[in-house]
């Protein structure tokens, strides 16, 4: 018997789909589109960008006041231009912090910072050593004291003088201040206008101050010395194991005397001890003391302790002051335009102490001043006195004296050319 066959029929052909090629185009270019904006997006959010140029800091301005003559505290802000509820403010901070305004000297330095025109911070410059930093952006005023980094080097100074001592210094780049330091040593010697001359030489070992690299300053006078027509003096700062600091001559004798030369520095004399003719009551007089011509306002210090006889307006002699000092000298001081803090009749007084001020009252010419000495009521030709010498080294430190002015003594003679290490 036949089986049933099952009939094989063809499988139907498979229609080949047709890719449009309009479409494909479309989708290649949309694809190229996303991955060109993908890359795009990709290397721009982590491609390095240049850092922005830094804002302009806060224009930061600053303003500096130096302390005048006899000026205090409220008046040197006022002049600053700081007002007043500011300026009490300031005052009772530095109060508060200890800040010593008896201190405050001529050439004192005030710095005002403003930021953006407002005040927000005070510098007051004493000297290098010591800066008051008073901060005024905050509720309560706040003062720092700042030290700055110095660096002292002695060195030796030297020259000969041309015109004066004062200008010679000064062209050798050094300030008045060192002036000052080095004739304070010799005021019991020497008259540095009167009796310097041209040709005389002077030699200083002094501690010179560095901020970085540029001078700012001085230490103490080390030791000096001065070689002229007047004579050869050298002078040493000694301080001894009891804490007492002096200068003292080779011989270990106090360079101080019961007297100073002259009660002014770089003064001329016009008139001396002696007959001389009046200029203004035109006679033939004897001149009791001796006049030094100075600028007015220049000041006047007292030659030596002692106490006020007489201050006020005394005639022909305009405003005087009369000191009595012990072994019964008594020195004047006439014509002053002024007389100096706490000085009036009966007041004690130290030698240096400014008393006065030059000036041209009573019969007087010119601004100058009229200085007399007596002994005992008799009057002494200034320029000829010898007062004694204070305190000399005890024998028991003279060794250690003798052996610091033998190491001193070569740098007085032949100086090095550079810093004394």
């Amino acid at each position: 018997m036949l089986k049933p066959t099952r009939l094989l029929t063809p499988a139907p052909e498979r229609r080949k789909r047709k890719i449009p090629w309009r479409q494909l185009l479309l989708f290649l270019l949309l694809v190229a589109f996303l991955v060109t904006v993908f890359f795009f997006l990709f290397f721009l959010r982590h491609k390095p960008v240049a850092p922005a140029p830094a804002e302009n800091p806060v224009n930061i301005t600053t303003k500096s006041v130096v302390v005048q003559t006899r000026e205090i505290m409220p008046w040197v802000l006022n002049r600053a231009g700081i007002p007043a509820t500011v300026a009490d403010r300031i005052i009772k901070t530095l109060r508060d912090f200890g800040f010593n305004f008896r201190l405050m000297r001529p050439g004192d330095s005030l710095i005002l910072c403003y930021r953006a025109d407002t005040l927000f911070r005070l510098h007051y410059w004493r000297n290098y050593d010591s800066i008051y930093q008073i901060d005024l952006d905050s509720t309560d005023y706040r003062v720092t004291l700042l030290k700055a980094d110095i660096t002292i080097i002695p060195v030796v100074i030297n020259g000969a003088i041309n015109t004066s001592l004062y200008q010679a210094l000064l062209d050798r780049g050094e300030t008045p201040a060192l002036v000052a330091s080095y004739t304070e040593v010799f005021d019991w010697e020497i008259d540095f206008f009167s009796e310097t001359q041209s040709g005389d030489s002077f030699f200083i070992l002094v501690a010179r101050k560095y901020l970085d690299s540029t001078p700012v300053g001085y230490g103490p006078v080390i030791a000096a010395r001065y070689k002229g027509l007047i004579g050869d003096f050298s002078a040493f700062r000694f301080t001894d194991p009891e804490g007492r600091t002096d200068y003292y001559d080779p011989e270990g004798q106090s360079m101080r005397k019961v007297f100073l030369k002259s009660p002014l520095r770089f003064s001329r004399i016009s008139s001396f001890f002696g007959r001389r003719f009046h200029p203004i009551r035109r006679v033939v007089a004897q001149h009791q003391g001796i006049d030094y011509v100075a600028p007015k306002g220049t000041p006047v210090s007292c030659v030596a302790d002692g106490r006020v006889i007489f201050a006020g307006w005394c005639g022909g002699y305009g405003r005087l002051v009369r000191v009595g000092h012990s072994q019964g000298y008594e020195t004047r001081y006439g014509h002053l335009s002024a007389f100096g803090r706490g000085i009036k009749t009966g007041a004690p007084v130290t030698q240096g102490q400014i008393i006065g001020y030059v000036g041209s009252t009573g019969l007087s010419t010119g601004p100058h001043l009229h200085y007399e000495v007596s002994k005992f009521g008799t009057p002494v030709n200034p320029l000829r006195l010898n007062p004694p010498r204070l305190s000399a080294v005890k024998l028991a430190y003279l060794p250690q004296f003798q052996a610091l002015r033998d190491s001193l003594m070569p740098f007085l003679r032949h100086p090095p050319p550079a810093p004394v290490p």
